[in-house]
């Protein structure tokens, strides 16, 4: 696609995540955002009721949130500025 001077633009993609009105002050933004939270929690469910010892449990739950941490921080807002100049 091109703008009026000739040059392409970028269509930059909505985030998933980003700040909102609601308690926590940053959730979901979009269907994507909010499937991916519900798949997190799902997993952490799954693992919680599957595992049978505690160290696997932790180490597996720990996995997702690290995972999903990363997810946030890649499809959101926060790392838009990134590196600081």
């Amino acid at each position: 696609m091109a703008d009026r001077d000739g040059e392409a633009t970028r269509h930059e993609p909505e985030p998933w995540f980003g700040k909102t009105a609601g308690r926590l002050g940053y959730g979901p933004l979009t269907w994507q955002g909010r499937a991916a939270t519900f798949l997190y929690v799902f997993l952490v469910l799954v693992a919680i009721v599957t595992y049978s010892q505690l160290a696997l449990t932790a180490l597996v739950v720990v996995f997702y949130t690290v995972v999903f941490g990363f997810l946030v921080a890649l499809k959101s807002d926060l790392l838009k500025n990134w590196p600081p100049k």
